[in-house]
């Protein structure tokens, strides 16, 4: 319960962000794009690459290669809920593959395990916002752009330029100075609010008449039956036939698993303005049932 409650209260700051987006977009003329195009194209890559210099090297690999994995191999049970539902196919991909990794794994780990644990983190962050802001930014941009385009706009990414140089950086030996400790901090913050916010935004227009309990229960529950499928094989790989990683390591990659949607993907569609209030009240599910699943994995590890 302790943890619960601790966990609880590092999210609401967060949270109440999401209130606060859906009330003022309600009553002010809020253009989203003020918030979409720095998250883009300057916050999230400075985050990336103060992230990657921060993280020790061959746990690096080791947490973001299996992160990594897991949302690329997410796409095959997505594609058969997308066959199932016969709608929405590049949401479904996304939705299953992006996982809140920064907004929600900050506060959770620092509440479990304490705040050491963030540099684990952001090792397995590293792996989830190399699939997410390539192929799911292609995924997202795919249904309003067609193929080329789409990936053009890939090419345009800032992620990819910011990830080369944080690994080149990373390979000449270079590391982050301490005066950045402070401003990533607070952009980590930033991003996890703006994104809320967007989240709020996007719910303008939806009515609790029009939610289609049954698609989102499937989606939702496929996908999390899924993610802890596969995350425990890519933990029995790797502690069989390399045993590299400790305990501790393997329960916050088991854990991810229960993580809701990353904000990326609303942050994507209102970039594009393509399926924005659906990929917000996915997000806003998703959210509801881990704040449930992680307080319930977390005992039974204290079990």
């Amino acid at each position: 319960m302790e943890i619960t409650i601790e966990l609880y209260k590092s999210l609401f700051p967060f949270l109440l962000c999401l209130l606060i987006g859906y009330l003022g977009i309600k009553k002010l003329d809020i253009n989203k794009n003020w918030l979409t195009y720095p998250l883009v194209y300057f916050f999230m890559p400075f985050l990336v690459i103060y992230h990657i210099l921060s993280a020790d090297a061959e746990i690096l690999v080791f947490l973001s290669v299996i992160s990594f994995t897991l949302a690329s191999l997410m796409v095959i049970p997505a594609i058969l809920t997308y066959r199932k539902l016969g709608k929405n196919e590049y949401l479904i991909k996304s939705s299953f593959s992006f996982f809140n990794v920064a907004f929600f794994g900050i506060p959770t780990f620092a509440a479990i395990y304490g705040p050491e644990s963030i540099s684990s983190l952001i090792c397995i962050y590293v792996g989830t916002a190399l699939f997410g802001d390539l192929i799911g930014f292609y995924q997202v941009a795919r249904p309003k752009f067609g193929r080329a385009e789409a990936f053009f706009k890939v090419l345009k990414t800032p992620f990819i330029y910011a990830f080369a140089l944080a690994i080149g950086l990373k390979v000449f030996g270079a590391s982050n100075p301490d005066y950045l400790d402070f401003p990533a901090d607070v952009t980590g913050n930033l991003v996890s609010a703006a994104g809320m916010l967007i989240i709020g935004f996007n719910l303008k227009e939806v009515s609790i008449k029009s939610f289609e309990w049954k698609t989102i229960s499937w989606i939702l529950g496929i996908r999390m039956i899924s993610a802890i499928v596969i995350i425990a094989v890519l933990l029995g790989l790797e502690y069989f036939c390399f045993d590299v990683l400790e305990s501790k390591d393997r329960q916050m990659l088991g854990m991810v698993s229960l993580f809701p949607i990353a904000a990326n993907v609303t942050v994507f569609a209102s970039l594009f303005q393509h399926n924005e209030r659906a990929s917000a009240l996915l997000i806003l599910f998703s959210m509801v049932l881990s704040l449930i699943a992680i307080p319930i994995f977390a005992a039974l590890l204290i079990a």
